[in-house]
């Protein structure tokens, strides 16, 4: 008699690859080249012209933010300068009321922007 209740017994295999970076696996290059001659070529030169790019976007932004600290530094200068000049006029027709508040307030300007400055650059770092 044949036993009644046979058991089965199933095995899965699974392949899982993983691959990171800006070119596929080198597998996959070959298998791009066998399926249309000259491709893995091409693929790498794509890889290398948006690398060249990106690092051309990154210098232009390293510019660009050297030029803004420094027109920043020589707008605050001038700034304490005027704020200075016109604190001391204050103060010399009497309204010392007046130069305390403006002192107050710059001071408080120049916090704001600090924080703000401050909240954005990590809101940029996060992202």
């Amino acid at each position: 008699m044949k036993n009644q209740h046979q058991q089965q017994v199933k095995t899965e295999i699974e392949h899982v690859q993983t691959w990171s970076g800006p070119l596929p696996a080198p597998e996959s290059l070959i298998k791009y080249n066998e399926a249309a001659p000259g491709a893995a070529d091409k693929i790498i030169a794509m890889a290398e012209s948006e690398m060249q790019h990106r690092h051309e976007l990154e210098k232009k932004a390293l510019a660009d933010n050297s030029r803004l600290a420094f027109v920043s530094t020589i707008l605050g200068f001038l700034s304490i300068i005027v704020l200075s000049v016109l604190v001391g006029f204050a103060i010399y027709q009497g309204n010392s009321g007046l130069a305390f508040g403006a002192i107050i307030g710059a001071i408080a300007a120049v916090a704001g922007l600090f924080t703000y400055s401050k909240v954005k650059s990590n809101r940029d770092t996060q992202q």
